[in-house]
């Protein structure tokens, strides 16, 4: 009787011999590194095989950019920097608060001459109004709108007189294009500039546009002056109170003080600390920084091809 046995047999006659089996584990993060590798050498291998795809790229970005940098407009820019003539406490609002320890004169005052202003000086130099009657009197309106102006046939190249330019486009571009004003709140300066394609026209703008600020808050604050002084006038001649009379007459003192300074100081608004030059360099354009966008336009457009040659390289293999 043949005894059960659990040991295993090997039929050493068929010649079939069990073999080990060996599994390998591999973590989420090597494959990806692998692949992230594999993609890092596609890239490249890519890049070089276009190589002098890119190449051409560039110089021809190169090349466009270097043209342009020397046929475009040259701009100059001439700067005036200004400070604050200082703080008129005798303007119109000094008037009214002046006023507010006189009992109902207070209330009339006030209505009469409104609020005070601080930042009116810089106001006005923004405003269209400003820049309105600064292009009406240099007669800029053609200069300003010369590519829209036919100067031989002496009218606009618009032939339709409801799309022909007017005062209100020079203002736009005046704004947008030419003055520039920035005011640094730290120091107190204010920067006034002309960017304009003639050197000695964009200082001469430039000056001439502070001196005319000056000139306009000058003659408000004298308008505003001479009525006060009128106003206060008729009062004191008016009332009968000796406090009245006092409080009234110190204030007059006052507002001649301040016409007096206005119709003497034509920097009234704002002193200049420096006047605007005839710049020597040019503002714009920049050739060097023109040439290095060229250049990595170039770059950047002649991968663009590469790559797009290699998607179709691809899909026409798939095809076939």
């Amino acid at each position: 009787m043949d005894r059960p046995t659990n040991e295993p047999t090997t039929d050493l006659q068929s010649g079939d011999v069990d073999r080990d089996r060996v599994v390998l584990v591999l973590a989420r993060d090597v494959l990806s590194l692998a692949h992230q590798q594999a993609d890092s050498t596609a890239f490249i291998d890519s890049v070089w095989k276009g190589r002098w795809l890119v190449l051409g790229f560039v110089v021809g970005f190169a090349l466009l950019a270097t043209a342009y940098a020397f046929l475009a407009t040259q701009w100059y820019t001439a700067e005036a920097v200004l400070m604050p003539a200082g703080t008129k406490s005798t303007q119109a609002g000094g008037f009214t608060g002046q006023l507010e320890n006189i009992g109902v004169l207070a209330g009339l005052a006030a209505g009469a001459l409104g609020s005070p202003r601080t930042a009116e000086p810089i106001g006005v130099l923004k405003s269209r109004d400003f820049a309105r009657q600064f292009i009406e009197e240099q007669g800029l309106l053609h200069v300003l709108l010369a590519d829209k102006w036919d100067a031989s046939k002496g009218r606009w190249k618009e032939s339709d007189p409801r799309r022909q330019p007017d005062l209100r486009d020079a203002i736009q571009y005046f704004d947008q294009q030419v003055l520039r004003v920035n005011e640094d709140k730290k120091t107190g300066l204010t920067t006034v500039s002309i960017q304009w394609k003639d050197a000695a026209t964009a200082a001469s703008w430039t000056n001439t546009i502070v001196d005319r600020l000056n000139d306009q808050m000058r003659s408000r604050v004298l308008t505003e002056g001479e009525a006060n002084v009128a106003y206060l006038e008729k009062e004191l001649a008016e009332t009968n109170v000796v406090e009245l009379k006092l409080a009234l007459s110190r204030i007059l003192e006052t507002e001649l003080q301040k016409v007096m300074v206005a119709r003497g100081d034509k920097q009234y608004a704002f002193r200049v600390v420096d006047r605007a030059d005839v710049p020597k360099w040019r503002s714009w354009p920049k050739r060097k920084v023109i040439l290095a966008v060229g250049i990595l336009a170039g770059f950047l457009a002649g991968l663009l091809a590469v790559f797009v040659r290699e998607y179709r390289t691809r899909r026409r293999l798939v095809a076939e």
